[in-house]
């Protein structure tokens, strides 16, 4: 299906022009449209597991919570033992609500790492009422506001989906385009997690160097009219998740 979205992206490019944000930015809780897809400012990267904990029993509560679990090998002598790797919430249903699902998943390092926040993940699926669900310019504007001009634009694909992705440095410092190394990043961690941690220092230390410490993406599914069926919005501590990665395969974890 043809869509208008063929040329969204030229508006990241038209909206670049402005003055964009240094800092990775937390979506504004009075922000109609960011409340809509991005997660909300209530977590954020960095948080210790009882800190995550203490927020969704004080302002999720009413949400079904799904806890996953991942096995630490233990030290020598000592017995195995498990830790709570993600948590997922599900919103809960009610009439006239502009969603079909609306589901947050939390991922967490592990105990050798601190058990700390490194990953954001909320996954909207709207209704099918146009008045619900939001236009694919209005969700590459309030990305722009935030962040401003994405690493990288694709899309849409074959499915419909159009994609933005971010990169930041461990000071929050946008991660200035045109490297290369930021968007091969995935395919080095999935080989490092492979191959029980081959080079994961030097992984670590291209990380660093090249300023993608931390990244935010934005995938979206475009309908009818150019207006959005589903969002999944990401927010990742690749930084971390590398370290705590290589402390768990140097113990023989995966």
């Amino acid at each position: 299906m043809k869509t208008p979205a063929l040329g969204l992206f030229l508006l990241f490019a038209t909206l670049a022009h402005a003055a964009q944000p240094d800092k990775i930015a937390s979506p504004d809780p009075n922000d109609a449209a960011a409340a809509k897809f991005l997660p909300t400012s209530d977590f954020e990267t960095g948080m210790t597991f009882s800190e995550v904990q203490a927020i969704i029993a004080r302002k999720y509560a009413d949400w079904r919570k799904t806890e996953n679990r991942k096995a630490v090998n233990p030290k020598p002598g000592a017995e195995s033992s498990t830790f709570i790797n993600s948590i997922e919430l599900d919103a809960p249903r009610s009439p006239g609500q502009s969603f079909i699902s609306n589901i947050y998943r939390f991922h967490f390092t592990s105990p050798l790492s601190g058990s700390t926040l490194y990953g954001i993940t909320r996954d909207v699926k709207f209704s099918h009422l146009p008045k619900d669900r939001i236009a694919a310019w209005e969700w590459a504007k309030t990305l722009n506001s935030y962040w401003g001009e994405p690493y990288v634009a694709a899309g849409p694909d074959q499915n419909n989906v159009i994609n933005a992705t971010f990169f930041f440095n461990d000071a929050g410092i946008a991660t200035a385009r045109g490297e290369s190394f930021c968007i091969t990043i995935f395919s080095k961690i999935y080989a490092m997690t492979q191959n029980a941690g081959d080079n994961a220092k030097g992984i670590i230390g291209e990380i660093e160097r090249e300023g993608c410490h931390f990244l935010v993406q934005a995938d979206a599914t475009v309908g009818q009219g150019d207006l959005l069926v589903r969002t999944l919005s990401r927010r990742t501590d690749i930084h971390a998740y590398a370290r705590d990665m290589y402390a768990r395969v140097s113990r023989g974890d995966r």
